[in-house]
């Protein structure tokens, strides 16, 4: 154990501390750094791992990497840094608070930001009245970054913040010392990203924030304001928002989709988050699945590839490594490959002389208010900066939830929040739909528009027996299509946008469809195209329904369904066609005719209580008289 300490200080060699999940041991692993340029670029390891999980490598992935997505990023040249392992052993924890040095940690000057306080207040009202208002996206995460310098910089001061980390945090995923010789990486990250382990794949999107600011004189006082963050609608609603973008992503990973368990607490030393757990089974080899997951939507936004668009239009420089993950890949016993991954928030990047950089972001939704947003952002900077300003090791606060354990009604105002979400994801899935749906024969083309809704709508449609082809709408030609019913996906945009090439590029998909009289579906920015060509007005909301769930009457059923809309269309003062609108509005939820069906919510969304049901009954419409076609 000393001898292990003593290599670890000299310095010689680089190394990662990791203690996951308050455990009693902290994983050490010693190795070769080196600097990538890809993930297929990282070394493997072959073989089995012995009788115990053997680990091949450490990387910590610049945000920049979402660049191998294709999608739109600030690229100034970050490289991903590895520990290629070459030796790995385990640390008691009480021994490392024991034996490993503790000193004063001195800020030299003052923190400096990118930008001030009022100027990023006006960074967040530009995002969500110029994006979100303008239909580009749910929510969006704009990093506020900021750096500064420790005075008389080294390797103790290094561990010192690391072991004050592990001394006062609690409750986090992953808190973590990264030294490649050339750079420290120190942080305390609440989230789990992606976890891979004998071919199951696991993410747990985490959201809403209940501060443990003050002092509660007797368990009640605690409970109640406890129930009242839970039963919060704009906390529930951020949460939902989060799980929905990351059941594409376990959509698109794997081939049963992503079954859902929770809500739970995570409570940590200064607050208490709700999350979830996705869980899914797939065949594919680790790193394609986390390409597939770059990055999570709680530090990205939704859509992804238009957050990150709307990232690189707003930040002024690179997130360099912050909102991206850590990537430990390796072997179990069985030979089976092992990735473990947290994301890299409340972590400080720090160089040799002392200079570290940290970025800490707010989501901004449709309701976000810039003062106080950035008053969030500035008690998250508080948080990262605390070991640095002189007031670790007081006394650390215990955990407040084992108060409440088992208590009814928490139990309860937890699972209420399920009550109304979608019964078919929380579930494990099978493709077995065939026999009781009659769907085999039915082949699906869908149109997609930028938004991996799209592969939520194509995992719903294999579970009913259908066959289904994904197409971007730039490669989609009408003329091609054989496929018996055409799906026009939901996207980012402005449907009135006529300098918009993808607009353009859909409203003649939509006509021409419509002139074919081909069985179509249209969802969300699909309906708006649907409707445009209809020639029925579709403008702006006074005030978005995204991420929200509306009961409405839908073709004569009630039903509770999840909406993703800053535009929507209206009902004409006649029309041809059965629609169905929001209760006491002329704003249109739906349309139908013979030949097509238009949706302007999700039915994929887990806001959507019937989904599956809805689409079950949409295809039979369509193809009702069309038995040939089956």
């Amino acid at each position: 154990m000393n001898s292990v300490i003593a290599e670890i200080l000299s310095g010689r060699r680089a190394f990662c501390l990791i203690q996951r999940q308050d455990s009693e041991e902290i994983l050490v692993l010693f190795g070769q750094p080196g600097q990538y340029e890809y993930l297929t670029d990282i070394p493997r390891k072959y073989g089995h791992g012995g009788d115990r999980r053997c680990y091949d490598s450490i990387s910590i992935i610049p945000f920049c990497q979402i660049k191998e997505r294709g999608f739109e990023v600030h690229d100034e040249g970050e490289k991903i840094r590895t520990i290629v392992v070459e030796m790995q052993t385990t640390l008691f924890k009480k021994d490392l608070l024991r034996l490993l040095p503790d000193r004063p940690i001195h800020l030299f000057g003052d923190i400096e930001y990118d930008t001030t306080e009022a100027e990023y207040a006006e960074i967040i009202r530009r995002v969500v009245t110029d994006e979100i208002g303008e239909g580009e996206g749910a929510n969006f995460v704009i990093p506020r970054n900021g750096c500064g310098c420790i005075g008389g910089f080294t390797l103790a001061s290094a561990w010192s913040l690391f072991t004050t980390l592990v001394r006062e945090d609690y409750g986090t995923y992953w808190k973590y010392l990264f030294y490649d010789s050339t750079r420290f990486f120190i942080g305390s990250t609440p989230e789990r990203h992606l976890l891979v382990e004998r071919g199951r794949v696991k993410m747990n999107p985490i959201s809403g924030t209940f501060r443990k600011g003050t002092s509660y004189e007797c368990r009640r006082h605690f409970k109640e304001e406890l129930l009242g963050f839970l039963s919060d609608p704009k906390e529930i609603n951020e949460l939902f928002m989060v799980v929905d973008e990351e059941l594409k992503m376990m959509a698109r990973m794997c081939r049963t989709g992503g079954s859902i368990v929770g809500p739970l607490l995570k409570e940590m030393s200064q607050l208490i988050h709700s999350e979830y757990i996705l869980s899914g089974n797939s065949d594919r080899n680790i790193l394609e699945l986390f390409r597939e997951s770059m990055f999570a939507a709680t530090v990205v936004g939704s859509p992804v590839e238009n957050a990150c668009r709307i990232i690189k239009k707003y930040g002024r420089a690179s997130r360099r490594y912050y909102g991206s993950a850590l990537m430990l890949i390796g072997r179990d016993p069985d030979g089976s490959d092992y990735l473990d991954s947290p994301i890299t928030i409340r972590t400080l990047e720090i160089e040799p002389t002392g200079v570290f950089h940290f970025s800490t972001g707010a989501t901004l939704v449709k309701d976000s208010v810039p003062a106080e947003e950035v008053r969030e952002t500035a008690a998250k900077s508080r948080a990262i900066l605390h070991p640095l300003c002189g007031k670790s090791g007081g006394q650390v606060s215990p955990p407040m939830l084992p108060m409440l354990a088992n208590d009814d009604d928490i139990v309860e105002a937890l699972h209420q929040r399920n009550q109304d979400l979608s019964n078919f994801w929380f579930f494990r899935q099978d493709q077995t739909g065939t026999s009781r749906t009659g769907f085999a024969h039915i082949s699906v083309t869908m149109i997609d528009n930028g938004d991996d809704f799209i592969h939520m709508l194509r995992h719903l449609c294999n579970s009913l027996g259908m066959r289904t082809t994904v197409i971007a709408y730039n490669d989609y030609e009408v003329t091609k299509d054989r496929a018996a019913i055409t799906l026009l996906g939901p996207g980012p945009g402005n449907p009135n946008n006529g300098a918009d090439d993808k607009i353009r590029k859909n409203m003649a998909i939509a006509r021409a469809l419509l002139a074919l009289g081909k069985k179509s579906l249209f969802i969300c920015l699909g309906h708006q195209i649907l409707c445009r060509c209809l020639g029925y007005p579709v403008r702006r909301k006074e005030k978005p329904l995204q991420g929200s769930q509306v009961e409405i009457n839908l073709f004569g059923i009630r039903e509770k369904v999840g909406f993703y809309n800053t535009f929507a269309a209206w009902q004409p003062a006649a029309s041809p066609y059965e629609l169905a609108t929001l209760d006491g509005l002329e704003e249109l939820a739906a349309i139908r005719s013979e030949n097509f069906i238009g949706y302007q919510f999700h039915p994929e969304s887990i806001l959507t209580k019937n989904g599956q049901t809805i689409l079950c009954r949409s295809i039979e419409h369509l193809m009702a008289g069309m038995s040939g076609r089956r």
